[in-house]
């Protein structure tokens, strides 16, 4: 991936740039391939996906994110040639709502939503997570071997994200592992259409409950959408169905991709697991620092509605714009050393949760289960390696930059007791 510094010296020719976000070369070096655009180019275009603008520094990204009537998060699914095509390129094959909507349409259904995700929510989760956590690694810890991946970071997140919802928690694979399969690789994969497939019929197990939580209402967030409504008009099963698959999507994805970028890094750096474990105050910060670092979610997408200039390009109505986090976080006139890790940055404005009214709605959640993880792991397994030659990367980080499986082995431990919740 390369910029051709033979054209765009003209203002009226933008800079273009060998740029693929799901490619085998951007897997291996996108922390080389940011700095090289933030260096050279914040905001040029590549061909690929049928062209696009790519938006690399953190103000040029802040401009984009938060002025939603310019750059719009909407979707025209029964029209392709529409450019408006959502949050993600190439095209999702499955809606995401609210995620690709727009003000006033986006408030709506965010204010249902709002309520399960506040801080209130959020504080009222975390013995069921921590129990979660220390249950998991019960199952492991006699063993002195386990997948950080596998045996942690998949299942948690997942158990979490079905408690919130309502959903039977051990159905957790069921929904989770498909999620995982999907984001893992690059829409040109053989198999990306069948992942997709096996996703929407989970549409059809979340479809079933509906009808009892419409006779019999209870305390969950699936229930709240079942008998959710909008301007007066009930929300239909299709976008109950549509809804809780992205929340589910968005709880299994991002906290597993944390956690095991953290851990790995902490595998390397020994020198850092004793400041945190000698000063667990540091971990507020030094969450905000991992998630700069590596952030979960490379960057999404917005359509122009109307002709704009970012950082001095003209960009054309209906043309696409792929915002990276991935970039915007290491753009050093934000962030002083950006390549160093600082486990107490602060201030630290990255945007890996995105930013303005679109920011992830479930950011306080992937906080508390990821320090939770991560905390764990390093009191009861202070000593642990990772098996680097077993650790697969997903083949594509274009959407989600995490990993298939993570070995790793330790000093063996009583298991303290704690059952699975329920």
């Amino acid at each position: 991936m390369s910029v051709d510094q033979s054209i765009g010296a003209d203002s009226a020719t933008p800079p273009r740039i060998d740029f693929d976000h799901h490619s085998p070369e951007y897997r291996a070096n996108w922390r080389a391939v940011s700095d090289d655009l933030l260096a050279r180019c914040p905001v040029a275009r590549t061909d690929a996906y049928g062209g696009f603008w790519v938006v690399a520094d953190h103000a040029s990204l802040n401009q984009v994110m938060r002025d939603d009537a310019t750059f719009s998060s909407g979707r025209n699914a029964a029209d392709p040639s529409d450019p408006r095509q959502g949050i993600v390129i190439p095209p999702n094959p499955l809606p995401q709502i609210p995620l690709e909507l727009d003000p006033p349409q986006y408030n709506a259904y965010r204010r249902i939503l709002n309520p399960f995700f506040s801080p209130t929510a959020v504080r009222a989760s975390e013995p069921f997570a921590a129990q979660a956590v220390d249950a998991l690694l019960d199952r492991v810890c006699e063993s002195g071997r386990m997948d950080l991946v596998l045996d942690l970071g998949n299942p948690m997140p997942a158990l979490a994200t079905m408690k919130l919802l309502g959903l039977p928690l051990d159905d957790w694979q069921t929904y989770a592992e498909p999620m995982h399969r999907l984001a893992a690789c690059p829409p040109s994969d053989p198999d990306f259409m069948q992942n997709v497939q096996v996703v929407g019929q989970l549409g059809g197990a979340v479809a079933a409950t509906l009808p009892r939580l419409r006779e019999t209402p209870d305390e969950t967030l699936l229930s709240a959408l079942a008998n959710g409504s909008i301007d007066g008009r009930p929300l239909p099963d299709e976008e109950v169905v549509i809804i809780a698959l992205l929340v589910i999507q968005g709880g299994v994805h991002t906290t597993t991709a944390l956690f095991a970028h953290a851990t790995n890094w902490l595998a390397e750096h020994p020198e850092h697991r004793k400041m945190l474990a000698a000063d667990p105050a540091l971990w507020e910060h030094a969450t905000e620092e991992f998630l700069r670092v590596f952030p979960p979610a490379m960057g999404f997408a917005r359509t122009a509605t109307r002709d704009a200039v970012v950082n001095g390009q003209q960009i054309r109505e209906g043309e696409r714009v792929f915002m990276s986090f991935a970039a915007a976080n290491r753009d050093p006139k934000v962030f002083p050393e950006p390549d160093e890790v600082r486990l107490d940055r602060t201030p630290n404005r990255h945007t890996s949760f995105g930013v303005g009214i679109h920011r992830c709605i479930g950011l306080q959640y992937a906080r508390l289960w990821f320090r939770l993880m991560a905390q764990r792991l390093l009191e009861r397994m202070p000593d642990y390696t990772i098996d680097g030659a077993g650790t697969r990367q997903n083949e594509s980080v274009g959407i989600i930059n995490g990993y298939v499986t993570m070995p790793s082995t330790f000093t063996p431990s009583a298991p303290l007791g704690v059952a699975m919740p329920r």
